[in-house]
């Protein structure tokens, strides 16, 4: 699937979508395109139409808070399928910690929730990092969605990095 990112008329980013839904909203007046593929253009039988990027929208829409939801698959997502102890790079060995135990008092929030392989789970257990003397390679925080839009999702593309910042 194509992905082409959409902007509001102020030019934030506020979703990515695929090329037939971008091409309808261009093709339909409610969005231009800001930047497009001079390589592969969209031939069609009548005439040939730019191959969008990123389009943005002609109307300002009011969109609600957007937040990234905790789940297993985003905390995975958010620290690229490393551990966060080692830095191991096994998608089918990792799993989640607490940095601070359950059993003592962690909660499941973004910010004590890491991904981490087996063997570091099993070495931490339900003690703290300094009594197994272990390190945090990164400090798990609460991704915004332009940042899980940039860093976590599919892989952006390298014209989309100015909207991104």
């Amino acid at each position: 699937m194509e992905s082409i990112l959409v902007l509001n008329a102020d030019y934030t980013p506020i979703n990515i979508t695929d090329l037939k839904r971008a091409f309808n909203l261009l093709y339909k007046g409610k969005a231009e395109i800001i930047k497009h593929n001079i390589i592969t253009p969209i031939i069609t039988e009548i005439r040939n139409y730019k191959r969008p990027t990123i389009i943005r929208l002609l109307k300002y829409i009011t969109i609600p808070f957007r937040k990234v939801n905790l789940n297993r698959q985003n905390i995975f997502r958010r620290d690229k399928f490393k551990c966060g102890y080692c830095g191991e790079k096994t998608k089918n060995k990792l799993t989640i910690d607490h940095v601070i135990a359950k059993s003592k008092g962690g909660k499941n929030t973004w910010q004590n929730l890491v991904t981490c392989c087996k063997s570091c789970n099993i070495k931490k257990d339900d003690k703290s990092l300094e009594e197994v003397n272990m390190v945090l390679n990164t400090i798990p925080y609460r991704p915004t969605y332009i940042q899980f839009v940039k860093n976590i999702t599919i892989s952006y593309k390298d014209d989309w990095l100015p909207f991104l910042v």
